[in-house]
């Protein structure tokens, strides 16, 4: 476990600090079709460019301790790109693993670069080069504070707001999987299907940071959902982050630096619950009951603009200031795949917890996985009281979805459909919860 460079331990207290910040973007959008990550049936080529892909990027420095946080419109981000843009930052930037937050939106409409999961989309080798060469050239230019040359950024200030939304829905429900195979019995399983009643956590977080005079220089916020519901699923899109993207930066500034950090959205997506159109598909909800029906174009324009309207009210909503005048604690700690997971090629794969203190009583909390909501709900409930931590996955190189005790022996794809597609086999442990909770104990000690 490292921790603002040093090993085992995390920032030590001392003397208030003036803290200065840079932040900035970058398009990744592809300049050629590539085939989109996130989906196995789908292996054409992108045929268009909905919306652009961004790197936002949000550099914190004081004299003891830097801090910086990448995010990316990708389905996944890696340890070794990550590791290759530091590198490449390097003489103007030094980062270690704890310092460096890395993470992806998990967009479906992106093209990969984590050639680890071919099932899920072939990354291609000039895009992976194109995206660490766009995050150093990024974060060097933040660290010559030549991200953003018409603002001088003196002393920052720090605002935090949350709010609830109403978007989202548990997408894993208790029913009969069917099966027509005399080789393969009917059972009770978990489908993917919307449960309006299973776990889910609305929090709309959204932090602002100003600069000496009180313009916005960086927004940073997070809120758990899957985005898999654009409605071309050939074309390059950020999904609904880019949506609310836009939106913060009509409201904000046209230029604005906007990170987002996906929650625990490992069971979650949107609320697509509109009458089937297929015959089929009507006659299969008389057996088993509600299933999802993808958005029309309109429909997913309505309730991503609807989210987005809704996140803009949580931005302009009360806020709770916090001092940038303290130094950073930043942990990271790992955990052997095979402590959660029994498999055979579980055995050389890890996961990665880290957690970014930016300011006494604010914290990030990531993970790399697809953890579902309730480890999201367990990570707030957990915070003293009056103390805030954003949860998020889709950090460094993710193994595959993260469930809870519960779900195990479900037959649900969060629990073991997965695996297939992100290239593990093996059974999750039934002590799954306390490692993971032995882990962020850990980080919070630090």
């Amino acid at each position: 476990m490292a921790a603002d460079g040093g090993a085992d331990r995390g920032g030590v207290p001392g003397p208030a600090l003036s803290c200065v910040l840079a932040a900035g973007s970058v398009s990744i959008t592809p300049d050629r079709p590539l085939p989109l990550a996130g989906f196995t049936d789908r292996l054409e080529p992108s045929t268009a460019v909905a919306d652009p892909l961004e790197l936002n990027a949000l550099l914190l420095r004081t004299p003891q301790a830097t801090l910086a946080i990448l995010t990316a419109d990708l389905l996944f981000v890696t340890e070794d790109l990550k590791r290759r843009i530091a590198a490449a930052a390097r003489p103007d930037l030094s980062l270690d693993d704890a310092s460096f937050l890395f993470a992806a939106s998990h967009t479906h409409f992106a093209p990969s670069v984590d050639p680890s999961k071919p099932l899920l989309g072939t990354a291609d080798p000039a895009y992976l080069d194109l995206v660490v060469e766009r995050g150093a050239a990024l974060l060097r230019g933040l660290a010559g504070n030549r991200g953003r040359p018409d603002r001088d950024p003196g002393e920052a200030c720090m605002e935090y707001r949350r709010g609830s939304a109403a978007h989202a829905i548990n997408r894993r429900r208790m029913g009969w999987r069917l099966s027509l195979s005399p080789l393969r019995l009917s059972r009770r399983a978990a489908l993917r299907a919307p449960d309006a009643v299973g776990p889910r956590d609305e929090t709309v977080h959204v932090i602002t940071l100003s600069d000496s005079g009180g313009r916005p220089m960086a927004a940073l916020w997070s809120y758990p959902c899957h985005p898999v519901s654009f409605a071309e699923p050939r074309q390059v899109s950020a999904d609904y982050p880019g949506v609310v993207r836009r939106a913060l930066r009509a409201v904000l500034g046209s230029d604005l630096p906007v990170l987002f950090l996906q929650g625990c959205a490992g069971d979650i997506r949107p609320r697509e619950l509109g009458r089937p159109r297929a015959l089929s598909r009507q006659l299969a909800e008389l057996v088993v009951g509600k299933l999802f029906t993808p958005f029309t174009q309109a429909e997913y324009t309505a309730w991503a603009d609807s989210l987005a309207a809704r996140v803009i009210e949580v931005a302009r909503g009360p806020a709770r200031a916090f001092p940038l005048t303290s130094p950073f604690r930043t942990a990271q700690t790992r955990v052997p795949l095979s402590d959660l997971l029994d498999g055979a090629s579980s055995s050389d794969r890890s996961v990665t917890f880290q957690r970014l203190t930016i300011s006494p009583g604010l914290a990030i909390a990531a993970m790399s996985a697809e953890p579902v909501a309730e480890y999201g709900l367990a990570l707030r409930a957990a915070e003293p009281e009056g103390r805030i931590v954003i949860p998020a996955g889709y950090t460094d190189t993710v193994f595959g979805y993260l469930p809870t005790a519960r779900m195990l022996g479900q037959h649900g794809y969060e629990d073991e459909g997965f695996m297939e597609a992100f290239g593990i086999t093996g059974r999750f442990r039934p002590d799954i919860e306390r490692v993971v909770r032995q882990a962020w104990q850990r980080l919070a000690e630090a």
